[in-house]
């Protein structure tokens, strides 16, 4: 006698009609008119993105360009105190250029460059504390940006340049050291053939 039942698990013939199928349920197509609906959507989307990107870059650029101009209006460049310094700025960068193909010579410039730059914020504050004594108005703000555009970032470049100088002469010398070494490990292979000739 069976403990369990007896389960008949042969397949049996699922009729035509029953709306059941071995098959998984297959995605219908859409429709040719919608699809070109869809690519029109998206080609939109991605025109109003492209629209806005080029807005807010060309709002950047005016917003830059009206900050540099409003800048350069606020300031009377025609204080001698502001003439010294454009001289300053010429002196440095000519005698950078004139002492390019010295390299003591540029180290020196480029450590009294930094010891400029370093004396911004000292330069600021007295500025502030005493520019009724040399200049029409008050230049140096707490933040220091008037010091920063007219005295450091021009110093700063220097100090890029006399840098940039510097890792190509380095470059240049390292390629002269590699060629006087090929020289010399051609003329000892010379040498060497010539003394197993002799023998």
């Amino acid at each position: 006698r069976l403990l369990f039942p007896v389960v008949d698990t042969r397949l049996r013939a699922v009729p035509a009609g029953s709306g059941m199928s071995d098959a998984p349920d297959a995605t219908p197509p859409l429709p040719a008119e919608e699809a070109a609906s869809a690519a029109d959507t998206l080609a939109g989307i991605e025109e109003m993105v492209m629209r806005q990107l080029r807005g807010m870059q060309e709002e950047g650029l005016q917003s830059f360009y009206s900050d540099v101009m409003g800048f350069y209006h606020a300031v009377n460049w025609s204080e001698r105190w502001l003439l010294g310094l454009a001289a300053l700025h010429v002196i440095i960068w000519s005698t950078m250029i004139l002492t390019r193909r010295s390299n003591d010579a540029q180290m020196v410039l480029l450590i009294l460059i930094l010891g400029f730059v370093y004396s911004a914020q000292w330069i600021n504050s007295y500025g502030a504390a005493h520019w009724k004594s040399f200049a029409t108005q008050d230049y140096f703000d707490s933040h220091g940006v008037f010091i920063s555009v007219t005295f450091s970032v021009p110093m700063l470049a220097a100090a890029f340049f006399i840098l940039i100088n510097s890792l190509r002469h380095a470059g240049n010398l390292l390629v002269e050291v590699k060629k006087l070494q090929f020289k010399d490990e051609a003329k000892k292979r010379r040498k060497a053939e010539k003394a197993q000739k002799a023998d």
